[in-house]
């Protein structure tokens, strides 16, 4: 399960985004200030949700600490500041993506996938006998390189880069054929052929939302 740390110092938003969150299968780490973050947070998160404005410690220091104590992690900001200095300022010291407040939390949820695709790169056991490079996108099994079709690889990418969390199929269409027009079921045909290709790999089907690689 990848693990999300939000800080926001409002109660109910607070509260919602990391319900929100949660039912899209991701582990909420949440702070209301800025101090108690940097006081209490373990810095072991996939990404980062912070609010500029809050208590104490505010965004901008706490991305500090995160360069520091996390290096190389995607950091989202949140804000009603809609100044260009507090913009330019927010990218100046790494932060991943800026988001305006009030904004959906669909659009939030695509950008904070958007933005664990390309984070840190890895090998990746998905059964006993395979394993997945995030870096050259090959699967080996029992080190063997297993071949795949350039669509099986980038789906099987999403799912590992993803795993434990769910892939909707707005995100496998815009990733992998860049919003051509495509259907569920040739998402559904691609998944079948992985799963033949790969015996123990254990890709679910979320019902009317996409699929999750267990692992």
């Amino acid at each position: 399960m990848m693990k999300v740390t939000l800080l926001e110092d409002e109660f109910s938003l607070r509260n919602n985004l990391a319900d929100f969150l949660s039912l899209h299968s991701y582990e909420i780490e949440m702070f209301g200030h800025g101090n108690d973050m940097l006081n209490r947070c373990r810095f072991n998160s996939d990404i980062y949700i912070l609010d500029i404005n809050v208590p104490g410690a505010d965004g901008f220091e706490v991305i500090e600490w995160i360069s520091h104590n996390d290096p190389g992690k995607p950091v989202i900001f949140m804000t009603a500041f809609t100044d260009i200095e507090s913009i330019t300022h927010a990218y100046h010291l790494g932060c991943s993506d800026y988001l305006k407040k009030p904004f959906d939390l669909m659009e939030l949820l695509l950008r904070v996938q958007k933005l664990l695709i390309t984070s840190t790169d890895e090998e990746v056991p998905i059964t006993l006998f395979h394993t997945f490079n995030l870096i050259s996108k090959q699967l080996t099994f029992e080190g063997e390189i297993v071949n795949l079709t350039k669509n099986q690889r980038n789906i099987l990418y999403l799912l590992t880069k993803n795993r434990n969390s769910v892939i909707t199929y707005d995100m496998f269409i815009e990733y992998i054929w860049e919003d051509k027009f495509i259907k569920f079921n040739t998402i559904a045909s691609h998944i079948r052929e992985i799963r033949n290709a790969i015996k123990g790999l254990q890709v679910r089907n979320i019902r009317g939302e996409g699929y999750m690689l267990k692992v």
